[in-house]
Parts: structure tokens; C-alpha cells; sequence
């Protein structure tokens, strides 16, 4: 079975709004881009999400962002995430 793999560029809007946050730059980010997973021949597909990994020496979190939605998410609730409790949550990392 033929496998064909489409590479997603990560939306711009999204990772600008991460990196002006406030004190951002003292942790370690990665933005990694999604894929399109097509099987040749069949009516399936799989749409793999846009992942941003925030992390520090001692803890990580990864926010989902699905293709054509704005919505962001905490991969391990799968619960919608705003920008004010990801500042939350970076706060609370450079604390430690």
C-alpha cells in the first residue's frame, strides 16, 4: 500500500503570537509543523497536528494546533488552551 506524506508549514499567526510573550525567549521552543497522511487508493487519511514544545531543564508542556483552526490545545487534557494560561504556565516554569 502506497503511502503519501504532505509536510504542513506551521501557521505564522500562531507561532507570533507565542514568541511575543513575555520572557519566552528564556525557555526552549520548538515548532514543529504537521503532516497530511494520505493511503493511495482508500478514502483514508490522517491528519497529524502542529505541536509547539515549551520546555525548560526541568519540565516541558506541548500545545496541538490542528490544520484550519485557531484553537489551541494541551496534548496531554486535549483541553482548549489560551494564550493567558499558556503565560501562566511559562510563568510558573521560570519560577523554578
Amino acid at each position: 500500500m502506497k503511502v503519501s506524506i504532505e509536510q504542513l508549514e506551521f501557521p505564522s499567526s500562531i507561532k507570533d503570537k507565542i514568541l511575543k510573550l513575555k520572557d519566552i525567549s528564556k525557555l526552549h521552543i520548538d515548532f514543529i509543523g504537521g503532516k497530511y497522511i494520505h493511503f493511495e487508493n482508500t478514502n483514508l487519511s490522517i491528519h497529524e497536528p502542529h505541536q509547539i514544545i515549551i520546555s525548560n531543564d526541568n519540565s516541558y508542556f506541548v500545545i496541538i494546533n490542528y490544520e484550519n483552526n485557531p484553537t489551541l490545545y494541551d496534548k496531554s487534557t486535549m483541553k482548549n488552551v489560551t494564550m493567558e494560561s499558556i503565560k501562566f504556565l511559562i510563568f510558573k516554569m521560570l519560577e523554578k
